[in-house]
């Protein structure tokens, strides 16, 4: 009987042993590697834009009535001020031109540019727009997806 035990105790050891080691998962391959080295980079460039200088109210310098809130969240809410209603919400990233389909025409002209999109009202409407310039103050957007147009806006 005592060596039943003992047996027991002694796989119950090996078991507490080398269990932590047989539920790992097995090593990555280079690929892998790299693809989550790609995956790692494309968040945190799109954090970076997002913060610090992306987030806040951004307020049109052509129509002091007309605001745009980028959250660093990714909620995104436009307002003009004396209209009834709150004005409209929705969520925005970071997007690879070459990887929408609304864009595909343009990717090549718009490599390098970082191109958000806009999904408005739970995605109802989906706007694209290109960052031009990005500071602390300022920054200037143009429209992708109507008629190009250009917005100025200051940081309020």
């Amino acid at each position: 009987m005592g060596w039943i035990v003992a047996a027991v105790v002694i796989v119950a050891a090996g078991a507490f042993y080398f269990w932590p080691n047989l539920s790992k998962a097995p090593a990555t391959t280079d690929t892998e590697q790299t693809a989550t080295t790609t995956s790692q980079t494309q968040a945190t460039s799109t954090q970076t834009l997002r913060d610090p200088m992306m987030s806040g109210t951004w307020q049109s310098n052509s129509d002091a009535k007309f605001t745009r809130e980028f959250r660093a969240d990714g909620v995104v809410y436009d307002r003009y001020k004396g209209d009834a209603t709150a004005g409209v919400g929705g969520s925005w990233e970071v997007v690879d031109p070459a990887k929408e389909s609304a864009l595909l025409a343009r990717a090549t002209a718009l490599a390098g540019v970082t191109v958000i999109k806009a999904m408005w009202e739970d995605g109802a409407v989906v706007t694209y727009f290109s960052i031009n310039k990005l500071d602390e103050k300022s920054m200037t957007i143009t429209d992708l997806s109507g008629r190009g147009g250009v917005t100025v806006f200051t940081k309020i």
